[in-house]
């Protein structure tokens, strides 16, 4: 299972949109929904959620990056699910690629 934490600045609304669209995009590449998991959290706390992987806008990845060894998958619209399959899915199939070998 690949554990995705979505990050926004105080880990309420925007966070918990992000969560809801990484769940439709995996699921719609057809990504079953046992292989991952996505919790919301705050710039703040992100080093102690321990991810595989981060979502997470623009403003706050060159943070995630400096702090952490998981990949930070950024998005500049956190509503565009276009733009978030775009970024992640190749990301997240590396990932089940990685744990699979």
């Amino acid at each position: 299972m690949i554990k995705i934490a979505a990050i926004c600045g105080m880990g309420l609304g925007s966070g918990l949109l992000v969560k809801m669209g990484v769940e439709r995009v995996l699921k719609r590449s057809g990504v079953d929904e046992r292989e991952f998991l996505v919790e919301v959290g705050d710039i703040s706390t992100a080093k102690s959620m321990g991810p595989d992987l981060f979502v997470t806008s623009t403003e706050f990845g060159p943070r995630l990056r400096e702090s952490q060894s998981a990949p930070v998958v950024e998005v500049h619209n956190l509503f565009d699910e276009k733009e978030i399959e775009g970024v992640l899915v190749p990301v997240f199939m590396e990932l089940v690629s990685r744990q699979k070998n």
